[in-house]
């Protein structure tokens, strides 16, 4: 399958740098190519109608001297002394960003403290300081049951999927909150920690110490048929090489169509998406679209020299989002591929991470995203071709089998893998089909 050609103007500025879709950035592989026409979506000369309201619907007189007012009053009457200057520009500070985010992403927009952004950073690298596991917590029996053990972690070859944690270090985990139960398996890097743990008949004490590991966002396997499969979890640093990596083995191996699974990814380091999206896409063709302040089009277009060109079926959920959309969308516009699942996330923006004099982070939207033909899909998320669905904790346990078990367990991926076997095979029948002899000469055909 052939991607279509582009559709946009492929004069270049130079590399672009965004820095963040989740969350943080650098150079961006991709480059900005002129504007193109803006997305069909009406627009102001101080840039596009807002994805959700930040303007207020009321009047507020003297709004500067008002807010200081306010300061003034709470620093002369409020109950305790407790409040001081710091509290209260922090809260200001706050509640602007706040502000600035929607309701169902209240933190969308926020500041973080330098030791806070440690772990941020950490997330965009791939690493996790944990012990290891993925698992579902039932506060009616105290039970923690592991959905997925990490590869790679510490509690590999240690824990089991299905297995049910009942105490950590000694205390059971019933009548616990959540938040309790994760902060008893978090701790120093290198230090231990008990578990009891319930496997079919047998009641367990094992021992497992916490690590800062890396995690294997990148999964690929071999289905029947000629079917390539390749999982992305999150797109941390690093992840578009291993997605070439295993593309070329795939390839190599004779792949004839391959299922991209973009389910749970609720995206990360934006230019690992937009990488990732050049092993797809050919140079000069449009990856997406930015509307930024002041109304500026920015057209993000490949600079790939080499890409893999196959059918496509892309497995999304409602946990697909930010950059994990980016790249499902711009397969769909770009290279037809078959959107399968259930509708995605719905997160079309991109946000930038600041640094501030005093060290700490801010984080706010910079820009609205449409897809290479301008689509948006914030607050709707991309539409699949093809709906089926699977809850989280299946997927998760349906990733731990082998491939042609997967098939049985997990219909979204059955669904994408007969999208392409019938796709191919409808192919190969066109193709080995006889082509039409010559028609018989009519009255109006003339031989000149």
């Amino acid at each position: 399958m052939s991607p279509k050609a582009p559709g946009y103007p492929s004069r270049r500025r130079g590399a672009a740098v965004v820095i963040a879709a989740a969350i943080a950035l650098a150079a961006l592989p991709a480059t900005a190519a002129e504007p193109p026409p803006p997305p069909p979506t009406p627009s102001t000369p101080a840039g596009p109608p807002p994805l959700y309201p930040v303007r207020i619907d009321h009047d507020f007189a003297n709004p500067e001297a008002s807010f200081r007012e306010v300061v003034s009053l709470v620093r002369e009457h409020y109950y305790t002394d407790a409040i001081d200057d710091a509290s209260i520009w922090w809260a200001a500070t706050r509640g602007l960003l706040r502000h600035l985010s929607p309701n169902e992403h209240p933190d969308l927009a926020t500041i973080w403290r330098p030791e806070q952004f440690e772990d941020v950073s950490d997330s965009l690298q791939g690493l996790r300081e944990s012990i290891g596991i993925r698992s579902s917590f039932n506060p009616n029996d105290g039970s923690l049951t592991i959905g997925e053990v990490t590869p790679g972690g510490p509690s590999e070859g240690i824990l089991q999927p299905l297995d049910r944690i009942l105490r950590i270090d000694g205390r059971p985990l019933k009548g616990l909150t959540v938040a309790a139960v994760t902060a008893l398996l978090e701790g120093e890097p290198d230090t231990p920690v008990a578990l009891t743990v319930v496997r079919d008949v047998q009641v367990l004490d094992l021992t497992v110490r916490r690590e800062k590991f890396h995690l294997q966002n990148v999964l690929a396997q071999e289905f029947p048929g000629g079917i390539g499969y390749l999982a992305i979890k999150a797109f941390s640093q690093g992840v578009s090489e291993r997605c070439r990596e295993e593309l070329a083995r795939l390839t190599a191996q004779g792949c004839a169509g391959l299922i991209l699974d973009l389910r749970g990814n609720g995206g990360g380091v934006l230019q690992e998406g937009l990488r990732t999206a050049e092993l797809f896409l050919p140079k000069g063709q449009s990856i997406m679209r930015v509307v930024s302040h002041g109304g500026k089009i920015s057209n993000f277009v490949s600079a790939a020299t080499t890409t893999v060109s196959l059918p496509l079926a892309v497995l999304v959920d409602k946990q697909t989002a930010s950059a994990a959309e980016i790249l499902a969308a711009a397969l769909a516009d770009d290279c037809g591929a078959t959107l399968v699942g259930s509708p995605t996330y719905g997160k079309a923006s991109m946000e930038r991470i600041f640094t501030l004099q005093n060290t700490y982070r801010v984080k706010f939207t910079t820009g609205a995203i449409y897809s290479p033909k301008g689509r948006s899909w914030h607050g709707r998320g991309l539409q699949p071709q093809v709906h089926s669905d699977l809850d989280s904790a299946a997927l998760e346990r349906s990733r731990a089998l082998p491939a042609p078990a997967r098939l049985l367990q997990d219909p979204p991926l059955r669904a994408a893998h007969h999208v392409l076997v019938h796709g191919l095979a409808t192919a190969a029948a066109g193709a080995a089909a006889p082509a039409p002899g010559p028609s018989a000469p009519s009255a109006d055909d003339v031989d000149e």
